[in-house]
């Protein structure tokens, strides 16, 4: 990273851009979301723990797929090697922030996502792609481009509940969801979202103990 990069990007402008994309957008509520609650209900609880960490990479003036790939790839890295300061595995997040990625490339950024999400899948992990462009709708919404971001993010978290919404698709992306959450599923099971409930039995049928 050279200072003339650095400067004429405006790093600290598109860290307070992103704080602010942060809080009132992805911890706020949305009227097209489907639901109640947040966009991302584990965002602000993880801000308030510490364990949100933020890290800044540049592309430059001509990016490849390659590039953007290996950012990925690094920022799995980086994020098992972090020491994170709460406790709870399930809030720790990281936010990798490329803001000199142009509107005209963040098509690398959904190439490089697709990439090697198997990875992370492998690892317990989630990783998602957020810019302006992005045409990643909410689960219950299909109308609704949830994924929009003022500057091009990548965010990585630990698998949750809700993801049999983006791990239902392929069998081994069900057999690592059904490994840590399939509990949640047997009889007796108290959950209370009779969606998830649907999109697990469906992946169940189309998978069984395939992965």
């Amino acid at each position: 990273m050279t200072s003339s990069t650095a400067a004429a990007v405006d790093l600290a402008s598109a860290l307070d851009t992103v704080d602010t994309w942060l809080t009132e957008y992805i911890s706020a509520s949305h009227p097209e979301i489907g639901r109640t609650g947040p966009i991302c209900p584990f965002v602000s609880p993880s801000r308030k723990n510490r364990t949100m960490e933020i890290r800044l990479r540049l592309v430059g003036p001509a990016p490849s797929r390659e590039l953007v790939e290996e950012i990925a790839r690094s920022s799995l890295r980086e994020y098992e090697l972090t020491t994170w300061q709460g406790r709870n595995p399930m809030l720790q997040a990281m936010a990798v922030v490329l803001p000199d990625l142009r509107s005209e490339d963040t098509a690398l950024l959904d190439q490089a996502q697709a990439r090697v999400k198997d990875d992370y899948v492998e690892r317990g992990l989630m990783i998602g792609q957020f810019h302006e462009n992005c045409e990643v709708t909410a689960a219950r919404n299909p109308r609704f481009a949830v994924s929009r971001a003022p500057v091009p993010v990548l965010a990585i978290r630990a698998i949750a509940l809700h993801d049999v919404f983006f791990l239902s698709d392929r069998p081994h992306w069900f057999a690592k969801y059904r490994e840590k959450f399939g509990k949640f599923y047997g009889p007796g099971s108290t959950l209370m979202d009779p969606l998830l409930a649907e999109r697990y039995q469906e992946a169940e049928q189309a998978f069984g103990g395939r992965s």
